[in-house]
């Protein structure tokens, strides 16, 4: 395999060109929107339900599903469909995958002239699913699991339920994530009503990842895991002083490795060339800094599509752990709740096998009145449950900005 680094960073390619502004879809999106993404390289806003996945989607029959979908959408007259949607953590859980009624396409969002106002303050109750105190006694059985057992790193997470009495404006939701996450994967589907074809349930997905787990363009890849954080600091010296630790930080690095090792391996039996640059780099986001690696390949055959790509990878270490089945065991006996589409994949394929799925990471599920919102850590024996709680704090924030609420870092603790 091909070790080089690359000279420019594939997630920055050419935008998709179209007359269609894509600030003008962000300011499209409304209740007959089903379907919101943003990366990168460009934008989709799909309308409307034309099909949609009805079996629970079982991982061996998933690309075959798909197939049938798009061939459906292209027989109905549907121009260029795709399969919009999101893959849940775990492959027993339901996948929530359709072929929207119109998709409308455009390059990258110009997030320096979106109009965001100043989010309203939702007002309601908060509460911790589980309770701080629960979560500590988790990352330290973990802890006490990796004395005892092979397991290496597993990711325990927890979540925010917010309550708005006075409902959410979905729509004001996703221009702050889009204007506030320029570098992410910001999106919006509608899950359906379990069983039915009614489009009117009011229940979506939402977030901004910053995480891209795998896309396909022609037979090129980019993959571009990201493991290892620490939030960032209002201090412009502290804050750049905390991203220099972050690149020199043993126990991240361990980390990061795991699972950029694991990414390699599962990629490179599908690829004829696989570029894995030997360090890391530092992103960052509004509110955290993350060890970043972008791996570049070709796939080596063409009929591989960027579905097939994704379920060789999922999950990664950064969303369970390693070895991933007892990783995976340690999640159920540990996490207090299910996780369904959070820690999946969010994103679309098409006709020809290209695609984008963006680990679903920094998002929440939202109802009319509700948000949960989600956020994970990654446990590895240098790990504390102090530090732990606080990075999982410090990732409920772009969501709890996003609605406008600053809840004071001990309410999380």
């Amino acid at each position: 395999m091909n070790s080089k680094l690359l000279d420019a960073n594939p997630l920055a390619a050419t935008p998709i060109e179209t007359p269609v502004a894509a600030n003008t879809l962000l300011d499209d999106y409304g209740d007959d929107a089903t379907f919101f993404y943003a990366s990168p390289r460009l934008t989709f806003l799909g309308k409307g339900l034309h099909a949609r996945l009805r079996e629970p989607g079982r991982e061996a029959l998933l690309a075959h599903q798909v197939g049938e979908l798009l061939a459906g959408a292209r027989q109905a007259g549907i121009a260029a469909p795709i399969v919009a949607g999101a893959l849940p953590f775990d492959a027993d859980d339901a996948a929530v995958l359709f072929v929207p009624e119109q998709i409308i396409r455009a390059g990258r969002l110009a997030h320096g002239q979106i109009r965001a106002a100043a989010p309203q303050p939702l007002r309601g109750e908060i509460r911790q699913v589980p309770e701080a105190a629960v979560y500590h006694h988790a990352v330290e059985e973990a802890l006490h699991r990796f004395a005892t057992t092979p397991l290496e790193k597993v990711v325990l997470s927890r979540a925010l339920e917010v309550h708005a009495p006075g409902g959410i404006d979905a729509r004001a939701l996703l221009t702050q994530l889009a204007a506030h996450n320029p570098n992410g994967f910001t999106f919006a589907l509608d899950l359906f009503e379990r069983g039915g074809h009614s489009i009117h349930r009011p229940l979506r997905l939402m977030g901004a990842s910053p995480e891209l787990l795998v896309s396909r363009h022609g037979r090129t890849l980019t993959a571009n895991p990201i493991a290892g954080t620490l939030p960032r600091s209002k201090d412009p010296v502290e804050d750049e002083a905390r991203g220099q630790s972050l690149l020199a930080s043993v126990k991240d690095l361990h980390e990061h490795a795991l699972v950029v090792d694991a990414v390699a391996k599962s990629l490179a039996p599908l690829c004829s060339t696989l570029i894995v640059p030997p360090k890391p780099s530092l992103i960052k986001t509004a509110t955290l800094w993350h060890l970043s690696t972008i791996v570049h390949g070709e796939v080596a055959d063409p009929s591989t599509s960027a579905l097939d790509l994704a379920q060789a990878l999922h999950p990664t270490p950064a969303v369970c752990g390693h070895p991933r089945d007892l990783a995976h065991a340690a999640i159920r006996e540990l996490e207090p709740f299910e996780r369904g589409l959070f820690t999946g994949m969010v994103g679309w394929i098409d006709e020809t096998g290209d695609g984008e799925w963006a680990v679903t990471i920094r998002c929440a599920e939202v109802d009319s009145d509700k948000v949960r919102l989600f956020a994970g850590a990654g446990i590895v024996p240098a790990s504390t449950p102090e530090s732990e709680l606080i990075e999982t704090a410090a990732k409920f924030r772009t969501m709890l900005n996003a609605m406008g609420l600053d809840v004071p870092l001990e309410e999380l603790l």
